[in-house]
């Protein structure tokens, strides 16, 4: 997931084609001014369609994308007011996101792509809107990534269970998370089976389980544990993996279940220079 997003920032380095001299860049003159701008669409058309092609060439999906500009000189240098790129049914490393919307809040957007590494001048803010079904947090959950996760759970766990598996459903719009499990010291020939349903909720920046609920065939077990059990399996969060460099900070801000699928937004910071 990271790897996707930073495509997406990415996306932003384009340089446009340009038939103007060089004048003034500054936000204040950009915003406040009224700039000749007949040449603008077509400038802006070939700077939506070499971001479609590069996705595409990245990700094999198809986006649509709306880039809005200045002046085409301010363009040229890499300068935009408004970037919004949607796609469907994309492929991430091997985990399909049914829906991702990014589009820039930040209206003064500058990027040098003329170093290498391109460098952002300016700080940007990017709003995201994806949504996840069970199959993508499947898909995430065989990860070896996921696996060393489990491998941490089960060095905590010795000796008196091992986390085998761990897989969900979407059902009524409640996550049911199964997983196997077996004993280290005696095992069993069968894996045993436990299920719990959870929602998820925010908090401080964080997804965190909520409403927790086991089958009443597992006897009295504390839903304080099974929550916190729940919490450190984080199935959803760990599909989640959002951008967290010291150039870029993802914040998660709504996390909902609704027709089964899982809904979340959130904001993408980036640091300039």
């Amino acid at each position: 997931m990271k790897k996707f997003l930073l495509l997406i920032l990415a996306a932003t380095i384009i340089p446009t084609p340009v038939w103007a001299k060089t004048d003034t860049i500054s936000k204040e003159y950009l915003q406040t001014k009224k700039h000749f701008a007949i040449m603008n669409p077509i400038a802006e058309s070939i700077a939506q369609s070499v971001i479609k092609r590069n996705l595409k060439k990245e990700t094999g999906a198809n986006f649509k994308v709306k880039f809005d500009g200045y002046t085409l000189s301010s363009m040229k240098k890499g300068i935009f007011k408004y970037l919004e790129i949607t796609g469907e049914n994309i492929d991430v490393e091997g985990i399909n996101i049914p829906y991702l919307l990014v589009k820039t809040i930040s209206d003064y957007n500058w990027v040098d792509y003329t170093q290498n590494p391109a460098v952002h001048k300016t700080n940007m803010t990017f709003y995201y809107d994806m949504t996840l079904d069970e199959n993508s947090i499947n898909e995430a959950l065989k990860t070896k990534e996921y696996q060393n996760t489990l491998k941490k759970i089960n060095d905590i766990a010795y000796p008196l269970f091992e986390m085998k598996g761990v897989k969900v459903r979407i059902l009524n719009n409640k996550m049911y998370i199964i997983t196997e499990y077996n004993f280290p010291i005696s095992p069993s020939k069968k894996d045993k089976t436990f299920m719990m349903t959870s929602d998820f909720k925010i908090e401080n920046e964080k997804i965190i389980a909520k409403d927790v609920s086991i089958h009443e065939a597992y006897g009295n077990l504390s839903i304080n544990k099974v929550t916190n059990l729940v919490n450190l399996l984080n199935p959803l969060a760990f599909t989640l993996s959002v951008i967290d460099t010291k150039k870029c900070n993802g914040k998660i801000e709504n996390v909902n279940i609704v027709d089964n699928k899982i809904q979340i937004n959130g904001k993408i910071f980036v640091k300039g220079d």
